[in-house]
């Protein structure tokens, strides 16, 4: 981390290049020969030759050099990514867009809450729950405090200290702090065919609280003699039992939040349904859309069990109920006391978005609350329901959701595991390799053990590096990979190195010899073939960090073929290996060691895939995995058993080679 001010340093960052043509179809090229047959991967050579030769080609390129030397920051944030990675998206955002944290119990946390795997029956809201939620917003906007909130174009416009560290990468070079304008008050706004998202000015005062599916903006500042305070936390606190038990005490208003749930398009065509019917619902659409995040209180435990309880965070109850997925931060606090974090994925990416809840976490929630239930009664401080005027069109698209958003709860299954074997240290120690590219090798040998065959994988790598940078591919699945999981049951092993070991011993010592040495030199082979495929990892990181990947490149240039005034699509894009190369079937991103947080994950992109988010950290991972319950796939729970197989089964042919790691010497 870096003392200078927040933006001091974006003026130096470099602008994301444009690769080179050959290089990109020579790595993309390469990319295919682990999954096409020699037939195929003919085909495509000569596809992408005939691509390199023709005016096309060039024509493209130079016409990308154009939109890059036009572009204010960055070709591809500028131009392509946020419509075509995620608001062209028509898919619910519930599931198949959004991501999830989960959160550390707290140091105060009462043990009673946290009992009989800290499960609560509906119906019930905590003062804790109260408490734990006023200090989450608490030291949420202190955080706000030290943030620029909507731009980095004009330092001396921004009112905030820009007191958050500049982060660097190893030997001091800056990266790109862009998206931390795009955590605070934005949210995603439904319109058919392509979505956009509106973002609040720094002056907002308030965020939303979601109570069974009841919405109230709560003011975190206030305004005195033109000079804005922070609201106490004894104030807030105060405020959130009152909203409680306003929905205790009033009848309930319809779950418009449910639309947010849905497909895209009925969302769009419902939203706009609804702001014609009143002024009323524009007013509270635009309250709950400026509000700097949005804070739900759920009136249940799920429980300890990381799968019962990310997804009731990740799903809405279950129901897609009481949360609004469309705000780019959407903090969840449950009757237990029990914390996380949903997400939406256009604005800026979960890493950043979790060193925000992180700095809520870092300071213990004031001790002394109460555990028992909040009680229905009439509180003396008055609370604003935010009202919407509704008709029998808008009871039939909230019906339509309804059932929309059932389909994509059931057709998903999610859960966290936490393995606590081995971590990052000993990976380095005893490993000896890059411990995400180990990690990645063990999400290749569990998906190969699944599916008996190889498939393209994703991995996210930053590009913070550059100015407005955010990701590139990394293609996991290589000719190394696919060759060390295609080797890993092969029993073939040569004995005619240690055949003059059998003399003079019994037979079954003999035996127990032979088998013993097979397995030694078995594990030699299979950890040299994990070498170099996490070699091959570790360079195409590299690569694709550096802004060199194909995938992004290729993409633009797809975009602009079709676009080309006279041109057909060329056959490198219409090729099949193309669509296949990025069919996701594993889905997969790194992030922090993340010390306060218990779990992070996403959906699978592909209804025969698996969307797995995982945490390393010293001495412990934690993979955050999802798949739809069809044929294709295994149960979520199945593939999380082979992985911990795998996990050990590793660990064991790396200490068959290197030995065991040393014991830490205390002093």
């Amino acid at each position: 981390m870096s003392k200078v001010a927040t933006f001091a340093l974006q003026s130096q960052l470099p602008r994301l290049p444009v690769p080179p043509l050959e290089e990109t179809c020579a790595r993309y090229l390469h990319s295919l020969r682990p999954l096409l047959t020699e037939n195929e991967f003919n085909t495509s050579e000569k596809n992408v030759k005939n691509f390199l030769a023709s005016p096309l080609s060039r024509q493209l390129q130079q016409r990308l050099i154009d939109l890059d030397r036009s572009s204010e920051s960055n070709w591809l944030d500028d131009q392509f990514w946020l419509q075509k990675a995620y608001h062209e998206w028509r898919e619910p955002l519930l599931v198949n867009s959004n991501w999830y944290m989960l959160g550390v119990d707290d140091p105060h946390h009462p043990k009673d809450l946290l009992a009989n795997g800290a499960k609560r029956s509906s119906g019930d809201y905590t003062y804790f729950q109260a408490r734990r939620a006023a200090h989450m917003i608490y030291e949420g906007i202190d955080f706000k405090q030290i943030l620029p909130c909507t731009s980095d174009a004009d330092l001396s416009a921004l009112p905030y200290s820009q007191t958050l560290p500049v982060e660097m990468l190893k030997g001091g070079k800056p990266l790109c702090m862009h998206q931390y304008t795009r955590v605070l008050g934005v949210t995603r706004i439904p319109l058919p065919h392509c979505d956009t998202f509106s973002q609040v000015n720094e002056n907002a005062n308030h965020v939303i609280i979601i109570v069974r599916d009841q919405i109230y903006p709560l003011d975190v500042f206030h305004v005195v003699a033109g000079e804005r305070k922070r609201v106490s936390l004894e104030e807030l606190e105060r405020n959130i039992l009152a909203i409680i038990q306003d929905v205790m005490s009033e009848p309930l208003q319809a779950p418009i939040t449910i639309l947010t749930a849905a497909h895209r398009d009925l969302w769009a065509i419902s939203r706009n349904h609804l702001l014609s019917i009143s002024p009323v619902n524009r007013q509270s659409l635009t309250t709950i859309e400026d509000a700097l995040f949005a804070f739900s209180l759920d009136d249940l435990g799920a429980g300890s069990n990381t799968s019962d309880w990310s997804r009731n965070v990740f799903t809405g109850q279950g129901v897609a109920h009481n949360r609004w997925f469309d705000k780019s931060l959407n903090f969840v606090v449950e009757a237990n006391g029990k914390c996380a974090l949903l997400g939406e994925h256009s604005p800026c990416d979960a890493l950043t978005a979790s060193y925000f809840f992180d700095h809520m976490l870092k300071k213990p929630c004031p001790a002394g609350a109460s555990t028992s239930s909040i009680t229905s009664s009439k509180s003396d401080i008055s609370v604003q329901r935010l009202v919407f005027e509704i008709d029998k069109t808008m009871d039939k698209y909230l019906e339509e959701a309804k059932v929309d958003t059932a389909k994509t709860i059931a057709f998903s299954e999610t859960t966290v595991l936490i393995w606590d074997q081995y971590g990052t240290d000993w990976v380095k120690k005893v490993g000896k390799v890059s411990p995400d590219a180990y990690f990645q090798m063990c999400l290749q040998l569990a998906y190969y053990k699944t599916h008996k065959k190889v498939t393209p994988t994703y991995e996210t790598a930053s590009t913070r590096q550059f100015l407005h940078g955010r990701t590139e591919t990394i293609r996991t699945c290589s000719v190394d990979s696919k060759r060390f999981v295609e080797s890993w049951d092969n029993k073939t092993v040569d004995v005619s190195n240690f055949r003059r070991l059998f003399v003079r011993q019994s037979a079954i010592k003999r035996l127990a010899t032979g088998i013993n040495l097979c397995n030694v030199m078995q594990n030699k082979t299979r950890y040299q073939l994990l070498q170099t495929a996490c070699k091959s990892h570790s360079a195409y990181t590299a690569v694709a960090s550096n802004g060199q990947g194909c995938d992004r490149h290729l993409m633009a240039l797809r975009i602009l073929n079709a676009s080309h005034p006279n041109s057909e699509i060329h056959p490198i894009f219409t090729d099949p290996a193309y669509s296949e190369s990025q069919t996701w079937r594993l889905s997969t991103s790194g992030l922090h060691a993340g010390i306060r947080l218990m779990g992070t994950g996403f959906g699978a992109i592909t209804q025969d895939g698996y969307g797995i988010n995982y945490m390393a950290a010293p001495t412990l991972v934690k993979f955050g995995m999802e798949c739809k319950r069809v044929k294709e796939t295994a149960t979520i729970h199945e593939f999380a058993d082979t992985l911990v197989q795998t996990l050990r089964e590793l660990r064991q042919v790396c200490e068959d080679v290197n030995g065991l790691a040393k014991p830490t010497s205390k002093i």
